[in-house]
């Protein structure tokens, strides 16, 4: 049996309102990309923090994808804002960088709803 059998193992539904898909693949999106910067920071192997690397940069691309057909030029400027504090926790790698990242993520959540 895999996860995605079992509740809860995978996304929530999609509602048929595409604003309100948007909006859920949004947050989804933010959510996978903030555990996956957990996991990155945690993990000591090189070939695991590039997994983890490669999933947040999906997951910003899902946050793109979403704020653009949501039509939320809010979004989208925060989207800018995790991207280049993206580029510079991966230039530092340090806790202040991280921690700037992991607030911008939760500061586009609370803009969502």
């Amino acid at each position: 049996m895999s996860g995605i059998d079992k509740p809860g193992g995978g996304p929530p539904p999609l509602p048929h309102d595409p604003q309100k898909a948007y909006a859920v693949e949004y947050k989804h999106g933010v959510d996978l990309f903030h555990r996956s910067l957990d996991e990155y920071s945690k993990a000591q192997e090189m070939h695991k923090k590039a997994a983890f690397k490669e999933v947040m940069h999906r997951a910003l691309q899902v946050l793109n994808e979403s704020a653009s057909g949501m039509k939320r030029e809010d979004l989208l400027k925060h989207n800018e804002k995790i991207s280049t504090d993206l580029k510079t926790f991966e230039d530092k790698g340090d806790d202040a960088s991280k921690s700037v990242l992991s607030h911008d993520l939760d500061d586009a959540k609370k803009t969502i709803g």
